[in-house]
């Protein structure tokens, strides 16, 4: 099997992958500034940070597998790939406990600010979590130490059993919005969470609550969080746009670089699954290999 691995991969991953497939490697610099064509292609390992759309899968006339090394999917055309008979392997969920505990880091950051006037603490504080999926939980599930009352918002119905373990309740969005004394978003980036906090959304939170945000930047509609971002007792973003990092101005305020994902179990947990399932693919289909 002929593969293009497109930036850096975990050296576990890449190892394994070079040890079973013909592979070679670009910088997802270079990639973007490509013209060629890649008709030997049949699999293409990636990340997050290198984009996949239509008009790149034009290079790839022979692709057979997307070997998608992160959790999101938003740098892919789905859709493109379906029609092309593209098979993607994708293992969700490997960085759950890494952006978790950096939400963790950040909402006790935010909380102890100040030195000079008492800070917050978690104690009786409400944290609006606002996607309830498996990063979400695990939020939940470590807050269940600091005597806080959490709720949450998510379209997909979710189990008594789980809500009773994680001490949850389940409201509706504008609910989590009013209520929240920390809100905290983990919602995957589509079509119809683009912009999903918006104007309306930041007017119906909190004076003096606290705002985190470790999913994605497209999630926020950034102007609105400009507008209001003096209603706020602490921000802290791990995703923003270059515009947003100049122009946000606050007395508390954290921005990390998309570090959310990148503990060292999870980075390797994020390549070395989905590249041991693709293998297991290729040795069940010996032809394809």
């Amino acid at each position: 099997m002929k593969t293009l691995l497109i930036g850096k991969l975990h050296p576990e991953a890449k190892e394994i992958l070079k040890e079973n497939t013909k592979l070679i490697q670009m910088s997802n610099e270079d990639f973007c500034a490509t013209t060629s064509l890649f008709p030997e292609t049949e699999a293409l390992v990636l990340r997050t940070f290198t984009k996949c759309q239509k008009n790149e899968l034009d290079f790839f006339p022979n692709l057979r597998y997307i070997v998608s090394c992160s959790v999101g999917l938003n740098n892919l055309d789905l859709e493109e790939m379906e029609r092309r008979n593209i098979k993607l392997i994708h293992v969700p969920g490997t960085n759950a406990n890494s952006v978790a505990e950096h939400t963790l880091y950040l909402m006790l950051s935010l909380l102890r600010e100040d030195s000079v006037r008492p800070f917050a603490e978690l104690k009786n504080k409400t944290i609006g979590i606002i996607g309830f999926g498996a990063i979400g939980k695990l939020v939940a599930k470590k807050l269940l130490g600091f005597d806080c009352k959490v709720i949450a918002f998510d379209v997909i119905a979710q189990e008594q059993e789980v809500l009773q373990t994680l001490n949850t309740q389940m409201k509706e969005l504008d609910e989590v919005l009013s209520m929240a004394d920390v809100i905290t978003i983990h919602v995957p980036l589509n079509k119809h969470t683009q912009n999903l906090i918006n104007q309306e959304c930041f007017a119906k939170m909190k004076e003096k609550s606290f705002f985190i945000n470790t999913s994605r930047a497209e999630l926020l509609d950034e102007k609105s969080l400009l507008f209001f971002n003096n209603k706020f007792r602490g921000i802290a973003l791990d995703v923003f746009s270059d515009r947003l990092k100049s122009e946000l101005n606050h007395d508390n305020l954290i921005l990390t670089e998309h570090l959310g994902a990148q503990g060292e179990e999870s980075f390797r947990d994020q390549c070395l699954k989905p590249v041991a399932e693709f293998l297991s693919i290729l040795n069940n289909n010996p032809k394809h290999s």
